[in-house]
């Protein structure tokens, strides 16, 4: 049985557009890089073998800049082609939190009650 990942990805790789890559890239951001990477950096544009990334500040920027060639090498794996053949960084607004309500991971703590 095929992961759902894995169908998308092969259907979006079907249309060859930019938009269709960067929505590809925005929806599985979390799993290429992990969850905590991807909360302080996000795509915003993929275009001619180009992925444009927002980080949430300098040391962000160095930190995904000293992982560029694992990530190139994560973008197009999970794409099953050669997708992206550089990484730019740019000026971008700092990530806003997920609300516990829209974050799928969020365990709630749940206290009990006391006779």
């Amino acid at each position: 049985m095929e992961h759902a990942g894995e169908i998308l990805g092969r259907t979006m790789r079907r249309l060859d557009r930019p938009e269709a890559a960067l929505a590809w890239i925005l929806s599985a951001w979390p799993s290429i890089v992990g969850p905590s990477l991807a909360m302080h950096a996000r795509p915003v544009r993929c275009n001619g073998g180009c992925l444009e990334l927002a980080t949430d500040g300098k040391i962000w920027e160095q930190q995904f800049e000293s992982m560029k060639k694992e990530l190139l090498a994560r973008v197009n794996r999970a794409w099953g082609a050669n997708l992206v053949r550089e990484v730019k960084f740019v000026a971008g607004k700092p990530a806003e939190k997920l609300s516990h309500e829209s974050d799928n991971t969020h365990t709630p703590f749940i206290r009990r009650q006391r006779a």
